[in-house]
């Protein structure tokens, strides 16, 4: 295992492993605290609504739209429905750093991590919504530090399902506050296998996959696809990528 110390900022990685999404993850001594939408964060949403270009909204924000290592989003697309999940829906956070995810799939994150409080199972996310440019610079940080081998560890800018709006990376104290494969071993994971496809989300990236993925297991990565659609994926042996392209459900912007 390899660990990325970096100004406060640690995340370990192992060689081997192929990390579809690198979020800005924190070491065990970063603490959860509420998000605070600062002017700077408003500066950039505004910029980033401005620059849409007409048309892509209706083409992207389907649920059901397939970004993997071949299908991209539009460097210009930003969804149209961002809300920060601590101060709309109460979601804890990592960092002061606010997140925000699509208003449909944030709703339904905030249930499913009430509910799972309810069930005494503690859920932080650590990374929502990235534009290209966020996951450009998290990309080239990267590369920065591991050289060729970050394509295996990140996805390149427009290939990240991030920047769709409805991906989460989460974490726990019992992991750390880390995205790696120690949160497999908690109680929250074993939640969210059993429950969170209730709620809409499902796991993008399973053990067992990667032929079919392009990316190893990674147990702290969900999406949103609806609580339809993600009943049908439970129901089936598919992962998330061989349910959409059966569906024929390619990126169309």
């Amino acid at each position: 295992m390899l660990g990325l110390v970096e100004k406060g900022i640690a995340a370990p990685i192992a060689s081997s492993t192929f990390a579809a999404e690198w979020s800005w993850p924190f070491d065990s001594a970063t603490k959860v605290s509420p998000s605070r939408e600062d002017e700077a964060s408003k500066d950039q949403e505004t910029k980033e609504q401005a620059r849409k270009p007409p048309g892509l909204t209706m083409a992207c924000d389907g649920l059901d739209v397939l970004v993997d290592r071949k299908h991209s989003l539009s460097p210009d697309y930003v969804p149209s429905d961002l809300v920060p999940l601590q101060e709309d829906h109460g979601v804890p956070t990592l960092g002061s750093e606010v997140l925000r995810l699509r208003h449909g799939a944030a709703e339904n994150l905030g249930d499913l991590i009430e509910d799972a409080a309810a069930d005494a199972e503690e859920l932080v996310v650590a990374s929502a919504y990235r534009s290209y440019e966020q996951q450009q610079l998290s990309h080239q940080r990267l590369i920065s530090v591991f050289g060729a081998d970050a394509f295996g560890m990140s996805a390149q800018p427009g290939h990240s399902q991030h920047q769709l709006g409805t991906a989460v990376d989460f974490t726990n104290a019992a992991a750390g506050y880390l995205l790696w494969r120690s949160f497999a071993n908690t109680s929250a994971y074993s939640w969210l296998e059993h429950h969170a496809w209730e709620y809409g989300f499902v796991l993008s990236y399973p053990r067992g996959k990667k032929e079919q993925t392009g990316y190893q297991w990674e147990p702290w990565h969900y999406r949103y696809v609806g609580v339809k659609e993600a009943t049908r994926l439970q129901q089936s042996d598919l992962s998330l990528q061989e349910f959409l392209e059966r569906e024929g459900n390619m990126t169309h912007c």
